[in-house]
């Protein structure tokens, strides 16, 4: 995770769906994954609605977090986008939602567990605090999904 110029939090990194509902499909459109991470060694699991965009356990995607997107511009509390594109253009599914909760063990492995909602469609990252410090509790977030080869 790294903050750009302008500030921007993000945290960016590839990874491989383990598992598809391990305890069973709760509704129609939505699936859970259990996910596990390339670079970053996290463990991800998250709700996806299956109808917008499906995924298969050995598939691969490229995940990114960000608090804001480029071409976004806030005008009186509210988004409005550029029309020109936007960073948007470059992954195929996209949601907007908050982050309810941070956990962060004070043992020796200094874990973090960041828990999000995309209007109840739930996210749980689970790995080391380093790469995920500087989201906080609260704040809004874009999750990214793009797939990738294996």
């Amino acid at each position: 995770m790294e903050a750009d110029g302008d500030g921007q939090v993000q945290f960016e990194d590839s990874f491989e769906i383990n598992e598809k509902d391990p305890d069973g499909k709760k509704f129609d459109r939505v699936s859970r994954y259990i996910c596990q991470s390339d670079l970053y060694d996290m463990h991800l699991t998250l709700d996806i609605n299956t109808e917008i965009y499906p995924l298969d356990v050995g598939e691969h995607f490229k995940l990114l977090l960000t608090d804001s997107i480029e071409g976004e511009k806030k005008d009186f509390g509210q988004a409005v986008w550029d029309q020109t594109g936007t960073q948007m253009d470059d992954y195929d599914y996209v949601m907007h939602g908050k982050i309810f909760k941070i956990e962060t063990s004070l043992s020796t492995d200094n874990q973090q567990k960041l828990y999000v909602s995309f209007g109840g469609l739930l996210m749980l990252l689970v790995g080391d605090a380093k790469p995920l410090e500087q989201f906080k509790l609260d704040t809004y977030v874009y999750l990214l999904l793009k797939k990738t080869g294996a």
